[in-house]
């Protein structure tokens, strides 16, 4: 299991067997073998970077979408680990799980 934070250190989720799920163990996505990351619906959501965040480049085209993947069964939730200070912007990125502003 790998921990998924946002940019600005806030803890957002987990990876598992290369599913993307929010802290409460809700399926958000999938993981594909280049580390880029699709929403459950097949939409691009962004790229995995230094293995913690889910980040998109902003002067990237939208790769086309792909065929959603049946959902997974909800995998028992993990203890919340503690938030990470933020981190300084990074020019030409922003962070995909801002579309989550709620989870």
């Amino acid at each position: 299991m790998d921990r998924i934070y946002r940019w600005n250190g806030r803890y957002f989720g987990f990876i598992r067997n290369d599913r993307l799920f929010a802290a409460d163990s809700t399926d958000i996505g999938w993981v594909d073998d280049d580390g880029r990351v699709w929403e459950s619906d097949g939409n691009f959501l962004g790229e995995i970077v230094n293995d913690d965040y889910i980040l998109r480049r902003t002067s990237m085209a939208t790769p086309a979408r792909r065929a959603a993947k049946a959902r997974p069964a909800k995998p028992a939730t993990p203890s919340r680990p503690a938030n990470r200070a933020g981190k300084a912007g990074r020019a030409g990125w922003v962070d995909a799980l801002d579309k989550f502003p709620d989870r």
